[in-house]
């Protein structure tokens, strides 16, 4: 008999995986909340405000409730995903 395989996916769940993962997906929204507010509404010093506070809140919220954690992380997935399909263009069309 075999036992369990273990896959890439089960060792994307180890919690510093999880951490850096959440760390980068609150990082690309941050800067992309950032870029929207400086150019539609606020100066540049308010909209880093802002900003970096809506990212320590999507960080937080993440750390204190189950839920929203597993929100969080589909939501990073969803946008590293984009972000790693840029980059993977960039590097094909330069390779």
């Amino acid at each position: 008999m075999t036992g369990p395989a273990t896959t890439p996916a089960a060792a994307e769940r180890s919690p510093v995986v999880r951490f850096i993962r959440r760390t980068a997906a609150a990082l690309l929204l941050g800067i992309i909340f950032f870029g929207i507010l400086w150019a539609t509404v606020f100066n540049a010093v308010t909209s880093a405000f802002v900003a970096s506070g809506g990212a320590v809140v999507l960080v937080a919220g993440s750390s204190a409730s189950e839920t929203f954690q597993s929100i969080f992380e589909a939501i990073a997935e969803f946008i590293l995903g984009i972000f790693g399909a840029i980059a993977d263009f960039f590097s094909s069309i330069f390779d």
